[in-house]
């Protein structure tokens, strides 16, 4: 009775190792857990978003370009419409790179933080802009890195 429990175990424990050398995962396969995740080059990647592999994110570069013209023109021509403008463009900037861009960390936080600044030149009472540029500056302070200038 000893040898034919000891065979079904062994042969369980077996088949169990053979099964799990199949799912190893290899390295063009998926991570883990992340089957609905957005991976480069899977069907379900936009083209406007990206990753640390040096693709552009798109929207984030549109972005960012229409709030430096903003900023520039705000700095020639401080009327009402362009301050409105400044803060707009700046702040959708900012949001998207802080929180919606598939950018790495050094990619979208200084440059979020700049264009929080830039809200903040123009509406020093932002509340949406106070409260994401305190979010990055704690972000460095809790990585013991200096806060950009």
């Amino acid at each position: 009775m000893k040898y034919i429990l000891t065979a079904i175990l062994l042969s369980v424990m077996i088949s169990g190792c053979s099964k799990m050398e199949e799912k190893k995962p290899t390295g063009d396969s998926k991570m883990p857990g992340k089957e609905n995740s957005k991976m480069p080059g899977s069907d379900n990647t936009s083209k406007n978003e990206s990753n640390s592999a040096g693709q552009k994110d798109e929207k984030a570069e549109t972005l960012t370009k229409s709030a430096d013209e903003a900023v520039t023109k705000y700095a020639s021509d401080k009327s009402e419409s362009n301050k409105k403008n400044v803060v707009s463009t700046c702040l959708a900037a900012g949001n998207y790179l802080m929180f919606e861009a598939g950018l790495p960390p050094r990619e979208k936080y200084r440059p979020a933080l700049k264009y929080y600044r830039e809200v903040l030149k123009a509406d020093p009472k932002n509340e949406e802009a106070l409260k994401n540029k305190k979010q990055i500056e704690d972000i460095y302070e809790s990585m013991g890195m200096p806060i950009p200038q």
